[in-house]
């Protein structure tokens, strides 16, 4: 029976599947070429991706070979892994840093990957058939060498997104792309998995191995061709890095209070402006404007969204998104303390006070004061 399904999913459904989302991935438009260069690239390099691993099942399929129980095939299985590991890493990193995949480092990573896995199988083909399992141990070390590394790499390129967009939106417009996160680290699993499978290769273990692949495969192929629909509200950040603060604990709920001497580093100018931004967050409230970002504060002193970011980088010491939270924690403590939870929901409470909705209220305000909206109210009362 196991057979029976394995063979069904590999001769039919899964490389049907591959070849539907590998020509989609390289024929669908791509709006402002231009601009999503390297996400153009990305594509192309996910398709051929997609494109190649029909091409194995259909040969597996013709060849009638199984990968049960041969050494050389679990070789075969580190190989696709260090390959997957590669090509997903450096697309989905892709997307968070719009200057990192240029065509040259491409170049020079796959050079890597292919001579290494090269060198791998040659020492296979020339040590005796008793020694060719230490080949697979140090192959199968390398393998996980390679994937703490891409892990590193990748958190360290995630953590820079995420400082990008909190200093230039007001809310979590982070989230727009945690599913990249999400896809790296499934991606992660998948490697684990094929690490596993490679170790022990049964019928068993191939049926599962190829579910999770083809689900996985899936999933990632639907959400990377809809990231054309996402990068017009993430691209004015990725495009231009604003200073990054990653403190968000430095400012009092007092957001009134002079702290312009958070930072020696602030110039005149900075604290100049620093003055404008305060005038318009305490006269006009202009903290309540829902989805306000930076380039919104910007436009009104009439300054960039960079001379602005590091205006409150260095006067502030925090983000932008910090920085705004702070004055609509504070208004929202103050309407809390004055009644309004009586007679109003915590919905109403986030929309009254400028946040997204009442779960990024109730995280901000719990952030800054320790406690939750409702028991802020008991404390007062």
């Amino acid at each position: 029976m196991l057979i029976f399904l394995y063979n069904l999913l590999t001769a039919y459904i899964i490389p049907g599947m591959m070849l539907a989302f590998g020509i989609c991935l390289f024929l669908l438009t791509i709006p402002d070429k231009e601009e999503l260069k390297n996400y153009a690239f990305a594509r192309k390099v996910m398709g051929v991706t997609f494109l190649v691993y029909c091409a194995a099942l259909i040969c597996e399929t013709f060849s009638q070979q199984s990968l049960v129980g041969d050494l050389l095939n679990s070789m075969i299985v580190i190989a696709i892994g260090i390959t997957q590991a590669f090509l997903f890493t450096y697309s989905l990193i892709a997307l968070l840093d719009i200057s990192f995949f240029t065509k040259r480092a491409a170049f020079n990573e796959t050079l890597v990957v292919a001579v290494s896995i090269a060198v791998a199988f040659v020492l296979f083909a020339i040590c005796p058939p008793d020694s060719r399992q230490y080949v697979f141990y140090a192959f199968s070390l390398f393998y996980m060498l390679l994937m703490a590394r891409y892990v590193a790499l990748f958190n360290h390129y995630y953590k820079h997104y995420r400082q990008l967009m909190d200093n230039y939106f007001s809310d979590s417009e982070r989230k727009r792309l945690h599913w990249v996160p999400v896809a790296f680290y499934s991606a992660f699993g998948v490697g684990i998995i094929a690490l596993l499978f490679a170790w022990m290769i049964t019928p068993l273990t191939q049926l599962l191995f190829m579910l999770t692949a083809v689900v996985y495969y899936s999933v990632f192929a639907v959400r990377f061709m809809n990231y054309v629909y996402i990068f017009p509200k993430i691209k004015e950040p990725l495009e231009d890095s604003a200073c990054e603060v990653t403190d968000t604990e430095e400012m009092p709920i007092d957001v009134s209070a002079d702290n312009a001497s958070a930072d020696i580093t602030a110039t005149e100018d900075d604290q100049s402006l620093m003055e404008q931004i305060e005038r318009l967050m305490q006269e006009k409230a202009l903290y309540k404007t829902p989805d306000l970002s930076i380039a919104n504060v910007a436009t009104l002193c009439g300054k960039s969204h960079r001379v602005v970011s590091t205006a409150i980088n260095h006067c502030r010491g925090i983000n932008f998104k910090t920085y705004i939270n702070e004055y609509r924690v504070a208004e929202a403590a103050r309407l809390i303390e004055n009644g309004w939870l009586k007679q109003h929901t915590l919905d109403a409470l986030a929309s009254e006070t400028g946040f997204a909705g009442r779960v990024n209220l109730y995280r901000a305000f719990k952030r800054k004061t320790g406690v939750s909206p409702t028991d802020w109210e008991t404390k007062t009362i």
